[in-house]
C-alpha cells in the first residue's frame, strides 16, 4: 500500500512556491518601474537640456542681430573696424551653449535664380546622374516661372495632374523644403540630403542683369566646383579664408579664370541675407532661420524668416569653433545707409 505525504508538509511546499512566484513577479514590477523611472529622468534631463538650449540660442541670435546689423560687410566676413565674423558658415562659440555659424546668401546656388551651368554642374557633383539634369532644372524653371508653358524637358500643370500631385504655383518657392514639391526632385532627395547638397542652396539673394550672384569668396565647396574650379583652386580659396588678403588674391585669379561677367564678379561681397545656424555644444538641436539685414526697417534694422528647430545625428563634438566677438561694436557702421535707427 502506498503511504500519502503528510498534509502539512504538502501545504508547506505550495506556500514555498507561492513566495516565489510572488517575489519573481515583485522582481519583474521593481524592474519595469525602474526602468520607466530611468526613462522618464532620462526624457526630463534631456527635455531641461533642450529649453536651456531654446534659451541660449535666442539669447544668441539676440547678439548675433546687434553685431551684424552694425558691422560693415566685407567680402567674405562683417567687420565691426576691430573684430570680424566670417560669412562662409565658419562655427563660431557665442556661449557655453551655443555655437552660432553665418552664411552669405550669396555664396550658395539660388534656386530661384539659379545660373542653369552652375545648376547642372551643381547636381552632378552631388551624384545625379548627368542625363537627369535637363528634367530637374527644367521642371524646376517651369515651377517658378509664372507661365503655363512646358520647356522641352519640364512639368507643368498637366504632368502633375496625370501623377496626381500638388499643382505647380508658378511663382518662387516660398522655402528651401518646397523644392521636393517639384517635380521630380523628390525622387533625389535621400541622395541630396546624404550628401549635405541641400545646405549649399537657398531660395534668397539679390539678384542683377545677370541673375543670381555667386560670391566665391563664401561659397561652400561643392558650389565652387560647379562654377567650374578644378580641386586645386577649391582648396586655395577654402583654406585661405581665415587670411583676407590671401583670399582676395585667390578669388580675384578665380574670377579671371572663370571670367568677371555672368554670375561672377571681383567686387562681390557679402549679401545682407544670411543662412544662420545655431547648434547646441553637445546635443544634436539645431536652430536654423533666415537673418535679413535692412536699415531702412520700419522698427527694426532685421528680420528673421522661416525659423526652423530640429535636430541632427552629425556629432557636433568634432566642430572646432572661433571665439565670437563678445564686445560691443567697435564703431558706428562707416556708410549712413546701414546706421541703426536707435
Amino acid at each position: 500500500m502506498t503511504k500519502s505525504l503528510p498534509k502539512k508538509n504538502t501545504s508547506h511546499g505550495f506556500a514555498l512556491a507561492a513566495v516565489l512566484w510572488l517575489m519573481a513577479g515583485l522582481s519583474i514590477v521593481v524592474a519595469l518601474i525602474a526602468d520607466t523611472t530611468q526613462a522618464s529622468a532620462e526624457r526630463v534631463a534631456q527635455l531641461r537640456e533642450r529649453t536651456d538650449f531654446v534659451q541660449s540660442a535666442l539669447s544668441a541670435r539676440a547678439n548675433a542681430q546687434y553685431w551684424l546689423s552694425a558691422s560693415r560687410p566685407r567680402s567674405s566676413d562683417f567687420f565691426d573696424g576691430a573684430y570680424s565674423v566670417r560669412a562662409d558658415n565658419t562655427p563660431y562659440k557665442i556661449d557655453t551653449k551655443t555655437i552660432i555659424s553665418v552664411q552669405d546668401n550669396g555664396g550658395l546656388i539660388n534656386l530661384n535664380l539659379g545660373n542653369r551651368d552652375i545648376l547642372s554642374n551643381f547636381l552632378t557633383g552631388c551624384g545625379i546622374p548627368a542625363e537627369t539634369t535637363p528634367y530637374l532644372i527644367d521642371a524646376l524653371l517651369d515651377y517658378v516661372d509664372t507661365d503655363n508653358l512646358q520647356r522641352l524637358n519640364g512639368a507643368e500643370q498637366d504632368t502633375y495632374s496625370a501623377k496626381r500631385l500638388p499643382l505647380p504655383r508658378n511663382s518662387p518657392l516660398l522655402s528651401e523644403d518646397e523644392i521636393w514639391n517639384v517635380y521630380g526632385w523628390s525622387q533625389y532627395r535621400r541622395l541630396l540630403e546624404q550628401n549635405a547638397c541641400d545646405k549649399s542652396w537657398t531660395i534668397y539673394g539679390e539678384s542683377s542683369m545677370f541673375g543670381s550672384n555667386v560670391n566665391l569668396a563664401t561659397a561652400p565647396a561643392p558650389v565652387l566646383k560647379a562654377a567650374g574650379l578644378n580641386e586645386e583652386m577649391v582648396r586655395d580659396i577654402v583654406t585661405q579664408r581665415a587670411d583676407t588678403e590671401n583670399l582676395a588674391a585667390r578669388v580675384s585669379n578665380a574670377n579671371e579664370l572663370l571670367g568677371t561677367s555672368g554670375p561672377f564678379g571681383a567686387s562681390a561681397q557679402v549679401q545682407n541675407i544670411l543662412k544662420v545656424t545655431h547648434r547646441h555644444v553637445r546635443g544634436p538641436w539645431i536652430l536654423r532661420y533666415t537673418l535679413a539685414l535692412s536699415a531702412d526697417g520700419e522698427d527694426r534694422p532685421w528680420s528673421v524668416l522661416n525659423p526652423v528647430f530640429s535636430a541632427e545625428l552629425q556629432p557636433v563634438d568634432k566642430i572646432q569653433p572661433l571665439s565670437w566677438p563678445q564686445q560691443p561694436v567697435n564703431q558706428q557702421p562707416s556708410d549712413a545707409s546701414r546706421s541703426l535707427p536707435f
